[in-house]
């Protein structure tokens, strides 16, 4: 026959613990004015008799832990996809991108221009057609973007404010 285990005494009460603001201030080592600009400011609200849980308590001077982890976890798992990425070429480096375009498009000014049986009409309407590849170019990187874009074309800064 198994023996009863006796349950060790303390002084936590099976009821579940209450806290007023200044009993939390205390026992956390807070100003009671810190403590209670924090139960307002993360929305706590207390009981009938004015007090908190001390699930509240701690969620509000500590934060959510696990979704913070959380949070980080999945910022890793974008930060190595995009690294993935770019190493398998996927991403261009757009300034890159520029200037081998800028090369090419200058050699084939240069041939046209030299060019004597094309007529001037024909030139123009290459060159014209030529100029437009820094268009394209920066289309294709605004569709791609996921940033919000403000009204007058441009890109908001990353953090959402006017840039």
């Amino acid at each position: 026959m198994k023996a009863a285990v006796a349950r060790p005494k303390g002084n936590v009460p099976v009821k579940s613990l209450r806290w007023t603001v200044e009993s939390a201030a205390r026992e956390f080592k807070l100003a009671h004015n810190t403590v209670r600009k924090i139960l307002n400011q993360s929305g706590a609200e207390p009981d009938a008799g004015g007090c908190y849980s001390t699930e509240q308590i701690c969620a509000c001077l500590y934060g959510d832990l696990r979704a913070e982890r959380l949070r980080k976890e999945r910022e890793l798992v974008r930060k190595y996809t995009n690294e993935n990425r770019i190493t398998e070429g996927a991403y261009l480096d757009r300034a890159a991108i520029m200037a081998g375009f800028t090369q090419i498009a200058d050699s084939l000014v240069s041939v046209v221009m030299s060019d004597r049986n094309m007529t001037k009409e024909s030139k123009e309407d290459f060159l014209r057609n030529l100029s437009s590849w820094s268009v394209v170019v920066e289309d294709v990187a605004q569709r791609q973007s996921k940033l919000p874009h403000r009204g007058n074309g441009e890109k908001a800064d990353e953090d959402g404010g006017e840039g």
